[in-house]
């Protein structure tokens, strides 16, 4: 079937997974002009069927903590004191980019949230999507981590300070970082990056890496202009004036607790724990002397059904660079196709989170943060955004199916077009009624 085709698109027979929950039974789902219709509606005359003949349709998936370009930085250079973001030239790190893209689709993913990337590569990368360049994911693009000098990013090698930055912004005081952010927002930002604590395998001298008007100052001009605001913080006390201050996304938080949990359900903030990167720290035997690495990772862990019940908005994503790919056999943390997904089985494992629960944290928990103003994103109801994948089996009974997308992924749709197809022969060419499951056909259609 022609990927170009934007004639109407139904897919008949199949099971539907909405976002939230899955279904009972079989279903309808018809798309046109990019978006969802009502499920189980009349088929259209000129609506060119898909019998999924029990397929698991769903939203594509979102990862809401990546950074697209982080590939070739390698653990030696990272030792070395080296700067992210310098490990290649500006258009080698893009082409990265490109690949990063193309990997997340084969992967299932029609979505991700930035995290931080050099060179503006999250807002040209949405460009050339939206171009028609490339095909990509939906983006909600990110810009530089934004630190103050001497920081925990800002301490290595001062005697090397690069003229043109890297992964990395420094600014002081509230005047200064405010102009940081409106300009990171003018070269298409959506989402300010800032490391206001140490953490989460970032050690640094005090908790604190930025003061509280600084926060302050981003936070408002981040949010004058429309954009939000994602934070690395591990500690407590910092967490808890991240919240109060309005930081939209809390990211790893490792000393959250009771009262934490009820901060973000009351301010309605997004939590990504991403707690792959601590556990392979753990497994590497790279955490704190001090034993703090092991004790918030568990910590963490125990937590994370308390929020889910609580109501959090809770994400799936974390630090996929493939730092490790030179210490282990397979670096879970590589971009490469399938590894994204693996963190859905990994979230379910955890007792008290079911796998309904944990596959909502890549699909309906970030709808809002990619839609903005737009059409919904991460569901399957009338009226969404036709970013959906089909695979084959039931992921709610057996959530690793969508970590082997080369046998169990068989389609990608990002605004109702097919992007990748491998259906076979499951395509027709007009309305098949007779196969069709509480699906009617349109008054006055052939029988």
């Amino acid at each position: 079937m022609p990927a170009a085709d934007n004639s109407p698109l139904t897919f008949i027979n199949a099971r539907v997974y909405d976002g939230h929950r899955l279904l009972p039974g079989l279903h309808s789902v018809s798309l046109a002009q990019g978006l969802i219709g009502e499920l189980d509606a009349p088929i259209a005359e000129d609506a060119r069927c898909i019998d999924a003949a029990g397929l698991t349709l769903l939203p594509g998936l979102v990862t809401c903590h990546l950074h697209p370009d982080f590939y070739k930085f390698t653990l030696a250079e990272g030792l070395a004191g080296a700067q992210l973001g310098k490990e290649l030239p500006p258009g080698v790190l893009m082409a990265v980019g490109v690949r990063t893209c193309r990997v997340l689709l084969e992967s299932g993913f029609t979505g991700y949230v930035g995290a931080a990337c050099a060179h503006d590569i999250d807002a040209q990368l949405k460009i050339a999507i939206a171009e028609g360049i490339i095909d990509g994911p939906r983006i909600r693009a990110c810009g530089h981590h934004i630190g103050t000098t001497s920081d925990l990013n800002d301490s290595r090698k001062w005697w090397q300070r690069y003229t043109a930055p890297g992964i990395d912004l420094f600014g002081d005081g509230p005047q200064e970082l405010r102009k940081l952010v409106r300009e990171e927002i003018r070269r298409g930002v959506e989402t300010i990056k800032i490391f206001a604590s140490a953490g989460h395998g970032f050690p640094g001298p005090t908790p604190r890496n930025m003061a509280r008007d600084e926060i302050a100052a981003i936070v408002d001009a981040a949010h004058e202009r429309g954009a939000k605001v994602r934070a690395h913080v591990s500690d407590k006390a910092m967490i808890m004036e991240c919240i109060e201050l309005g930081v939209d996304i809390i990211d790893h938080g490792d000393e959250v607790d009771d009262e934490v949990i009820a901060a973000m359900v009351a301010a309605g903030t997004y939590w990504v724990p991403s707690l792959i990167y601590p556990k392979l720290l753990l497994q590497m035997g790279w955490g704190e002397p001090d034993g703090s690495t092991q004790v918030c990772y568990d910590n963490v862990r125990r937590m994370l059904p308390a929020a889910q019940r609580a109501g959090v908005n809770i994400l799936v994503g974390d630090d996929y660079s493939g730092v490790f790919r030179d210490v282990m056999e397979e670096d879970p943390l590589d971009h490469e196709v399938g590894r994204y997904a693996r963190e859905f089985a990994y979230y379910a494992d955890i007792d008290g989170l079911t796998p309904e629960e944990v596959l909502a944290w890549g699909t309906g928990n970030p709808g809002a943060l990619l839609a903005g103003k737009g059409p919904r994103v991460g569901v399957v109801e009338a009226g969404a955004v036709a970013d959906l994948i089909l695979v084959e089996g039931n992921p709610l009974e057996d959530l690793t199916l969508l970590a082997q997308p080369d046998t169990h992924l068989k389609a990608v749709l990002r605004d109702g077009r097919l992007v990748i197809d491998r259906l076979g022969e499951r395509g027709v060419a007009g309305t098949v009624a007779g196969n069709v499951t509480n699906a009617p056909r349109q008054a006055g259609a052939n029988p």
